[in-house]
């Protein structure tokens, strides 16, 4: 049997059992013994996934080597030596693959993207580093290799000319990285934070970008025989993104050697991810206009606006604390949220810690959770029929008037606007958090990327908005 049809027919059979467990799961009662079977469906499934993995690997390694073999005999060197500069090069990414030097279990590129291998993107990437390093550096460092390679692949810097300040690389400048790692950076910050995923997303080509709303619609009129129709107008109003820049900084030692590139490429990719994806959600949830979120005005803010207990959708607690809100203050949260905003784009939004010690205790106190539910717990957190979202920068702790949860669709209430990728920058002369960089041996990396958060609709004081949260009372 091929291997095509041997795939086929294992899909087929993982779906199947995928099926069957969720017709389980879904039916209205499920008992201990329904669930030990959806378990064991679950089971069977993710063993055969496990064989497609596995056949697919093969699948890939074969093709690798054939293209390789063929490469040869149609003279690929070459083919691959009149390559223009910046396009991408599938044979020559496949022999990359082949000769990659050894490095430690990525954390931050993950899968095939357009069919090349995470290890490729972080080798590709990191070699963009130690080139964008030794341009900006020359006097310190020097990467000849990486210098090449980011000419080959890139169409940037000549090795040739590594100490000139033409080509957009000149020392102290920062460098935009290029295009084809869009893709990952922005993966991991959507891994890492949730702003990116649940907002509704705009790309801004401008410094200000001004996107209209509609804000109330028709209305419709009896009308009696031979009278003439009521008028009405359907009303817009702007939201409007204004660009910010943010940086982060970060330090990498200075002994650093091209044969590490990839776990230099991986680090590099995750660190400045990390720092603005956090960045992101913080200025989301949590921005209350001043400079350190960039004038940005977050949910919980403009949730606070509002009068508790009297806006139909900021719910009053029934107490100053977590441990007093209650299965019914939750409840009338989903009741005030409006039916327009209540499709599969919904979802709770708080702190891992939050959801544990406050939500999972009123679900465990309601009754009929098994044995089996508490030991293996819900591998998608769900409250109230809602999926819960966990973002690390909501409340972590207990407080009086505090908003620690909000439920909601961002794309309908609010919008990010991306002004442009990152670019990198590397300095020894800088002093990061007081100390000197150059008497301990380091090199500091800045990343800087151009975004704006604009949370537009939340609700009023007599009616509810696409969020509704309980606030815990003063």
């Amino acid at each position: 049997m091929s291997r095509k049809k041997k795939l086929e027919e294992l899909s087929a059979k993982r779906e199947e059992l995928r099926n069957q467990a969720n017709e389980i799961l879904t039916a209205d009662t499920v008992g201990e013994d329904q669930m030990t079977e959806a378990d064991t469906l679950i089971e069977q499934a993710k063993g055969i996934d496990g064989q497609i993995t596995a056949l697919l690997d093969e699948e890939r390694n074969v093709a690798s080597r054939m293209e390789a073999l063929n490469s040869l005999a149609d003279h690929g060197d070459a083919i691959r030596g009149i390559h223009v500069p910046g396009e991408p090069n599938p044979s020559r990414d496949r022999q990359e693959e082949l000769a990659l030097p050894r490095h430690n279990t990525l954390r931050n590129f993950h899968g095939d993207v357009n069919g090349v291998s995470a290890e490729v993107r972080a080798y590709r990437f990191g070699q963009f580093a130690l080139a964008t390093l030794g341009r900006q550096l020359p006097g310190l460092f020097s990467f000849p290799t990486a210098t090449q390679f980011a000419a080959d692949h890139f169409g940037m810097y000549s090795p040739l000319n590594v100490h000139s300040g033409g080509g957009g690389g000149t020392s102290g400048a920062d460098v935009f990285v290029p295009d084809e790692f869009g893709t990952d950076l922005i993966r991991l910050r959507e891994t890492y934070g949730v702003a990116r995923r649940l907002c509704r997303m705009k790309t801004m080509s401008s410094d200000t970008k001004t996107d209209p709303r509609r804000s109330s619609g028709l209305t419709a009129y009896f009308v009696g025989e031979n009278a003439a129709g009521t008028e009405s107008d359907a009303k817009y109003d702007d939201v409007r993104l204004t660009a910010k820049k943010l940086m982060a900084i970060t330090r990498m030692s200075a002994e650093l050697a091209e044969d590490a590139v990839i776990d230099i490429g991986d680090e590099l990719a995750g660190e400045i991810s990390y720092a603005f994806a956090q960045k992101e959600d913080d200025c989301l949830f949590n921005g209350d206009g001043a400079s350190t979120y960039g004038g940005i005005l977050g949910v919980i803010n403009r949730l606070q606006t509002l009068t508790a207990g009297t806006a139909p959708g900021l719910i009053a607690g029934d107490g100053n604390s977590w441990s007093a809100l209650t299965l019914a203050n939750f409840e009338a949260v989903v009741g005030a949220l409006p039916t327009y905003a209540d499709g599969p784009n919904s979802r709770w939004m708080c702190h891992k810690t939050f959801y544990y010690t406050v939500m999972v205790k009123l679900i465990l106190a309601s009754g009929g959770t098994t044995a089996t539910e508490i030991v293996n717990g819900r591998r998608v957190p769900v409250f109230l029929g809602y999926p819960v979202e966990f973002s690390q920068v909501m409340p972590s702790a207990t407080s009086a008037s505090q908003v620690p949860a909000v439920l909601g669709d961002c794309s309908m209430g609010a919008t990010f606007g991306d002004r442009r990728r990152e670019s990198i920058e590397f300095s020894t002369q800088a002093t990061v958090g007081g100390q000197s960089l150059w008497e301990r041996d380091q090199i500091a990396v800045k990343g800087t990327e151009r975004f704006d958060i604009n949370v537009h609709s939340f609700g009023t004081d007599s009616a509810a908005g696409p969020f509704t949260a309980v606030e815990t009372t003063s």
